[in-house]
């Protein structure tokens, strides 16, 4: 079914290349008229009369501007070009031998996840022309996947939604990854599970930057951004949750459970272990270090029985307390720069694995704990071979070979600005 589905996909957008090249000799180029909030003009006819053998564009591509096309051009000949990519870059540097992993491989473009160039071709069928991150969480059966700032037309224009939520059962990632579908407001358009106000220096927008559940009790941590700033640079209101009971069709914010945007529990990674729940958090922005705090899952909702790692013992386990004055503890999980984290146990490494951007690439650390202490760095991607990547976002689902092959969810930068399914292959020492 998914192979079926990637051929029609893939005959989609050569007929939209196609259109847009007959339209280009038919039609002035766009002026830039239909730039952000403002109405879509003209559209060449090759793109709104299809061969007879075509079943008819959705409104949506037949009335999108003329630079929703030529950015989506753009960006299927960037896509194109990263799939044929394999990378591999410096092994990790442990002198000491504390760690298993020695290298990581075979880094390559499996499919890309969203945008109407996508499998699920989200912008026809969920108004999604351009999205990022890829927070994921769920059951053994059914996994969550939760985006940041949405928009209908590439890159980024028209029905702004601070995040959006798609579901799946589909947990082959191989071939990349296909919805069940998105939690919608109407037929054809994915919701704004929180509402971000969309005003500078007061709040901006709301962004997913974890998730759990607890049977059918989801909760998504997020942060309200109050501005953005220079590249990589932005300022935080509070990092919160939210949390559904209804499969994440609604939910509701925990106004008990923030903390300051000046800490850096702003930006939040939940993880479950055991009869805990362990959270890792990043102030605003990607330059700051990692903290981490935990709490046992039957006081979840209870800040006031939070723990905070303020050091590590000489036998690395770990020293928790309480107490507010800890959460500006100066004992970090990870030393600065830190941008947004993934966390999962890799059963194959049998250490923990944190992927994050690291300055401008993706990074991998691994520890025997989750707490730490964390190796070295060991390069994913460059920015040099995959320009405007940022996110790597794992979970336990989405890995072969008994965790040797691990896949993830990586965004690119404009003109994409949509997320695409990844893989990384694991070395271990001899």
């Amino acid at each position: 079914m998914k192979l079926f589905i990637r051929r029609t996909a893939t005959m989609a957008v050569i007929f939209f290349l196609l259109s847009v090249a007959a339209g280009s000799c038919a039609f002035s180029p766009d002026t830039g008229e239909n730039g952000a909030g403002r109405e879509p003009g003209g559209t060449p006819a090759g793109v709104t009369e299809p061969p007879a053998d075509e079943t008819p564009l959705p409104d949506v591509l037949a009335r999108e501007p003329n630079s929703a096309k030529s950015t989506r051009k753009q960006a299927v000949e960037i896509i194109e070009a990263h799939k044929k990519k394999s990378l591999e870059y410096k092994p990790l540097s442990d002198p000491d031998n504390k760690y298993a992993l020695d290298r990581v491989t075979g880094v390559h473009m499996i499919e890309m996840l969203t945008g109407e160039y996508s499998m699920n071709q989200t912008k026809s069928r969920y108004g999604v022309g351009g999205t990022d991150l890829g927070i994921i969480w769920g059951t053994d059966e059914k996994l969550f996947i939760a985006f940041g700032d949405t928009f209908l037309n590439e890159p980024q224009s028209d029905e702004w939604r601070s995040n959006v939520l798609a579901y799946t059962t589909d947990l082959d990632y191989t071939d990349g990854i296909m919805f069940d579908g998105m939690i919608e407001r109407k037929p054809g358009m994915a919701k704004e599970l929180l509402r971000g106000r969309k005003v500078d220096n007061i709040e901006v927008t709301k962004i997913p930057t974890g998730a759990f559940n607890v049977g059918d009790t989801h909760y998504m941590a997020f942060m309200s951004v109050k501005h953005w700033g220079a590249a990589g640079e932005w300022i935080c209101n509070y990092g919160g949750f939210a949390k559904s009971t209804d499969e994440g069709e609604t939910w509701t914010i925990l106004e008990d459970l923030q903390w300051p945007g000046d800490s850096c529990f702003c930006q939040m990674v939940p993880v479950v272990v055991d009869d805990y729940l362990y959270i890792a958090g990043i102030s605003g922005g990607r330059n700051g270090s990692a903290k981490m705090m935990r709490v046992k899952l039957e006081d979840f909702e209870n800040r006031d029985a939070y723990e905070y790692l303020i050091g590590l013992k000489d036998d690395d386990s770990p020293i928790f307390e309480k107490g507010e004055e800890n959460i500006y503890t100066s004992h970090n999980l990870l030393p600065k720069p830190v941008g947004e984290m993934s966390i999962m146990f890799n059963e194959y490494l049998g250490e923990w694995m944190v992927t994050y951007l690291y300055s401008e690439n993706l990074v991998l650390r691994v520890a025997k704990n989750i707490w730490g202490p964390y190796s070295k760095v060991v390069t994913i991607a460059e920015q040099k071979d995959l320009p405007g990547l940022y996110g790597a976002f794992m979970h336990p689902a989405y890995v072969t070979d008994g965790g040797r092959k691990v896949g993830f969810l990586m965004s690119l930068w404009t003109p994409v600005y949509n997320v695409a399914v990844m893989e990384m292959e694991l070395v271990k020492k001899d």
